[in-house]
C-alpha cells in the first residue's frame, strides 16, 4: 500500500510540474493583460507537432529538436501577440475570449490541414527508467520536474530584478498608471505574451515522450486543465499557479490511481466549480501577483 501511494505521488509532482509550466504562461498574461488566453493549449500543440515534425523529417536528435520547437512556439507568438494580443490592452473582456478562441481554431484547424486528424507516435525524449527513492521512473519524468523548477527559479529571479520583470509587476498593478509614467505597456504585453506561449511550446515537448501520441485537438484539453490551476492559484498569481498545480496533479494521480482512470480529468473541473463556489479569486491573495 505505502509503495503504490509513493508511486502516485511521484506521477502526481510530474504530472503537476507539467500543469505548472503550461499555466504559468497562462497566468502571467492574465496578470498583465485581464485576459484568459484560450488559445493556450494550442502552443503546447505547436511545440509538439515542431519536435515531432523535425523528429521524424529531418532526423534530428531530441535536443535540437526542442530548441527548434521552443524558436518556433516563439515566434508564432510574436506574430499573434503583434497583431492580435497588444490591440487586447483596454478591450473589453468579451473581446479577449472571442479573439482568443479564433486563434484556437485557427491553430487546431491549420495542425489537422497540414498533418492529418491521425495520431501520430513522437519518437523521441529519453524514456529510459532509472531507480528514484525506490521506485522505477523514466528519466524523461525526471527532466519534466528538474525544468519546472528551473523555470520557476529564473521566472522569480526575472520579474524580482530585471527590468522587464518589473515592468510586468507594475503593469499586473495598475495599467493605466503605467501608460501616465510611460511605461510601454504594449511592449511588455507583447513579450509576457510570449514567454507564457514559449513556455507552453516547451511543456509540449517535455510531455511527449511521456504521452507518446500527438493529435491536433491535444491542445484543448490542456487549455482547461489550466482554468482550474490559475484560479485556484489566484488570477494572475504566479507562485499560487506552482502550487495549486501541484495540489491538482497529485489529486488527478490519486483519483486515478485508487479510483479509476476514466474519472481522472474530472478532477479539474469538479476543482474549478468548488472554487468558483467557495472561494473564486483563488487561495493567495491577489495583491501577490508575481
Amino acid at each position: 500500500m505505502l509503495n503504490l501511494l509513493g508511486e502516485q505521488l511521484l506521477n502526481g509532482i510530474v504530472t503537476g510540474s507539467v500543469y505548472a509550466i503550461v499555466a504559468v504562461g497562462m497566468t502571467m498574461t492574465f496578470g498583465v493583460l485581464r485576459v484568459i488566453n484560450f488559445a493556450h493549449g494550442e502552443y503546447f500543440m505547436v511545440g509538439t507537432f515542431a519536435s515531432w515534425f523535425v523528429i521524424e523529417k529531418f532526423d534530428l536528435g531530441y535536443p535540437q529538436s526542442v530548441v527548434f520547437a521552443v524558436a518556433l512556439t516563439a515566434l508564432l507568438a510574436i506574430v499573434v501577440g503583434y497583431f492580435l494580443m497588444r490591440k487586447m490592452v483596454g478591450a473589453p473582456f468579451e473581446n479577449g475570449v472571442l479573439a482568443t478562441l479564433g486563434v484556437s481554431l485557427i491553430l487546431q484547424n491549420l495542425a489537422v490541414a497540414l498533418f492529418g486528424g491521425s495520431y501520430k507516435f513522437f519518437n523521441g525524449g529519453y524514456i529510459e527508467p532509472v531507480e528514484l527513492f525506490g521506485y522505477g521512473l523514466a528519466q524523461q519524468r525526471i527532466l519534466i520536474v528538474i525544468v519546472c523548477v528551473l523555470v520557476f527559479i529564473g521566472l522569480d529571479l526575472m520579474v524580482t530584478y530585471s527590468r522587464m520583470g518589473k515592468s510586468m509587476r507594475a503593469v499586473s498593478q495598475n495599467i493605466e498608471c503605467c501608460e501616465i509614467v510611460g511605461i510601454d505597456v504594449q511592449s511588455v504585453v507583447l513579450w509576457t505574451f510570449v514567454i507564457g506561449a514559449s513556455l507552453a511550446g516547451l511543456s509540449g515537448v517535455l510531455t511527449a515522450p511521456v504521452n507518446v501520441s500527438v493529435y491536433g485537438g491535444m491542445g484543448e484539453l490542456i487549455t482547461f486543465k489550466t482554468l482550474p490551476i490559475i484560479i485556484m492559484g489566484g488570477l494572475g498569481n504566479v507562485r499560487g499557479t506552482l502550487i495549486a498545480a501541484m495540489i491538482l496533479g497529485i489529486a488527478e494521480s490519486f483519483v486515478a490511481g485508487f479510483i479509476g482512470l476514466q474519472f481522472r480529468d474530472s478532477v479539474g473541473f469538479v476543482t474549478l466549480i468548488l472554487m468558483l463556489m467557495w472561494r473564486p479569486h483563488g487561495l493567495f491573495s491577489l495583491q501577490s501577483r508575481f
